[in-house]
């Protein structure tokens, strides 16, 4: 599986913003699936999937009920580039590999929600606290995923 760039948004308002976020979550999502698939005895694994499922479904949830007011507001601090994650085939990749691009993809995560944690204070402090709140699961799951790393 090659996972594509083209579905990130440029970072223009607070709205592409939370749909970057989604973007992120859904490749973080599939991303773990076909890493489940292909290693099916990393018990970690389904585990982190099923956390990045349910931080979509938040950021999700936070978008239809809670940031109506701010989705036009304008973000010139992120650039898009500075958050996409590399794109890796998985079928066939050996563990190391693997493990390699699920902490990168992690590590930018947690990055990016650090990021949009500073920016989004100034805007909407729930939104804040929410990203911030990402970055440090972000940053959890990296340790997990050093653990098992071979």
């Amino acid at each position: 599986m090659v996972l594509e760039n083209a579905r990130f948004p440029e970072i223009t308002s607070f709205s592409s913003l939370i749909r970057f976020a989604l973007e992120l979550e859904n490749r973080a999502i599939s991303f773990f699936e076909g890493s489940i698939s292909t290693f099916p005895n990393l018990a970690a694994l389904p585990l982190l999937c099923e956390a990045h499922v349910k931080r979509y479904q938040v950021l999700e949830r936070t978008r239809r009920q809670k940031l109506n007011e701010m989705i036009l507001e304008p973000i010139h601090e992120l650039n898009r580039e500075d958050y996409l994650v590399e794109n890796v085939a998985i079928e066939g990749a050996p563990l190391q590999d693997v493990m390699k691009a699920l902490i990168n993809l992690e590590e930018t995560s947690a990055r990016f929600y650090a990021d949009s944690a500073k920016i989004a204070k100034s805007l909407l402090a729930e939104a804040s606290r929410i990203f911030q709140k990402l970055a440090r699961e972000n940053e959890e799951n990296i340790q997990k995923l050093r653990a098992i790393a071979p």
